[in-house]
């Protein structure tokens, strides 16, 4: 039997008997971790808001054999006011569910943990559009979890990729990068051809590489097929259904 005291934040719960709940805490040191909330459902518990949804803090958690207890929590931000922004909710929850998806037992994921807190505080306090939030969001995720998408160079040949104004470019999704013209043109006679894209869209993927969640204040416009195509990308990835992605926009 031992204690544990770890900074995490709830990416998923579920109501357990009468006054219980079990949460999936996203630690950044332990990875995933399951534990039940006693008695956290009646109205006047401590660990009401240590339950819900998206709250932040560092838990306290009583160790027994393979089960955990939550024994407290000291809440950091709960990014409650997203709760009165259906759109900005939504976005938030997608965040959340593709990290919970993403996170293993034991498995350290502090970068991951970061970026995760980041985009909820831009979502929740920021000025800036969901999604583009969710966009860069996006890119970091599929970065830290070792599919980056190629942008510079056609991902068959290797030639270079340079968008031109008011030309298309193409972005294969299972190989993960772009094309160049030819090998463009070859794939669209095969299965799974190619997204074809806005130049304007190659260069605010590749400005995402470039500055990471510094580029959600800049005034860089965001084509929306950007988000569709990292969507598409992310998701392709991800090897169950992301539930909530049926709520975007």
């Amino acid at each position: 039997m031992s204690t544990i005291k770890t900074h995490a934040i709830v990416v998923r719960h579920a109501d357990y008997r009468e006054n219980d709940r079990m949460v999936t805490l996203f630690s950044p040191n332990l990875g995933r971790v399951e534990a039940i909330c006693r008695g956290c459902r009646r109205q006047k518990s401590p660990l009401l808001a240590a339950s819900e949804l998206l709250c932040a803090g560092e838990f306290v958690l009583f160790e027994k054999g393979e089960r955990r207890t939550v024994v407290s929590c000291a809440v950091q931000d709960s990014f409650y006011p997203l709760r009165a922004d259906y759109e900005r909710l939504t976005h938030g929850l997608y965040l959340t569910e593709l990290c919970e998806a993403a996170i293993q037992p034991g498995q350290e994921a502090e970068r991951l943990f970061l970026l995760l807190l980041r985009s909820l505080a831009h979502l929740t306090y920021g000025d800036a559009p969901a999604g583009r939030v969710t966009a860069v969001f996006l890119c970091g995720y599929a970065s830290l979890l070792g599919y980056r998408p190629r942008l510079g160079r056609c991902v068959r040949c290797g030639a270079a990729v340079e968008p031109e104004a008011g030309r298309a470019a193409h972005f294969d999704l299972a190989a993960g990068g772009v094309l160049c013209a030819p090998c463009a043109l070859h794939a669209l006679t095969e299965a799974g051809a190619p997204m074809r894209i806005q130049a304007e869209t190659l260069r605010f993927l590749r400005a995402i590489m470039k500055q990471g969640l510094d580029l959600i204040g800049e005034d860089l416009p965001m084509p929306d097929e950007a988000l569709v195509l990292l969507r598409r990308y992310v998701e392709l990835r991800t090897e169950r259904t992301i539930r909530s992605a049926r709520l975007l926009s």
